[in-house]
């Protein structure tokens, strides 16, 4: 006769009890899962073509970089950089982070003043709409200005603590010379 057929890898399998437990570890380890903060590029490869090699041994697909998988089609992507095995390669694991009292009010109050900020703006012409939008902005440059004027006042009166302190000196002199002070520094 010939080979048996079916499969031969019939046996019991056994658990690494050690090797279990640094897998635990290692996952307890782990980040929760957040948001992206950045946008995949999707698009921009919709209708393009890739060569690939086959002496690569990469098979006929696309390779993930930070995993190593090789994926066929767009929908095997996506669900590869959902799924676990790209979270756990990004260190951040499935669980989801639980939001405080204060987290949720924050973000009841940040949705309630965008939607006012809407409103504002709802029902009003093209004119009163550009009109808000330069006074806004005025307030914006407004703001900006104020903040320039607070750091240049707190630079120059760094400056002149300078000044104090070196008894007087400017202080590109001083640094020309080769001295910042007379030995008063902290050590």
């Amino acid at each position: 006769m010939g080979a048996p057929a079916g499969v031969d890898n019939t046996q019991r399998r056994r658990w690494d009890r050690d090797g279990g437990a640094l897998m635990i570890r290692d996952d307890l380890r782990l980040d929760n899962i957040i948001a992206r903060d950045y946008a995949r590029d999707l698009a921009s490869r919709v209708g393009s073509r890739q060569i690939v090699n086959a002496e690569t041994g990469a098979g006929m697909g696309f390779q993930c970089a930070e995993t190593g998988a090789i994926l066929h089609d767009s929908s095997a992507y996506l669900d590869h950089i959902n799924g676990k095995k790209q979270m756990k390669a990004r260190g951040v694991s499935m669980r989801v982070e639980r939001s405080t009292v204060e987290q949720v009010k924050a973000k009841f109050d940040e949705v309630k003043k965008r939607k006012a900020a809407a409103a504002k703006n709802e029902g009003k012409g093209f004119e009163e709409r550009l009109a808000i939008a330069y006074e806004d902005e005025d307030a914006a440059r407004a703001r900006k200005k104020a903040k320039e004027a607070a750091k240049k006042a707190k630079k120059k009166a760094e400056d002149e603590a300078k000044m104090a302190e070196l008894g007087g000196l400017d202080p590109e002199m001083a640094a020309m010379m080769g001295f910042a002070g007379f030995g008063g520094g902290k050590k």
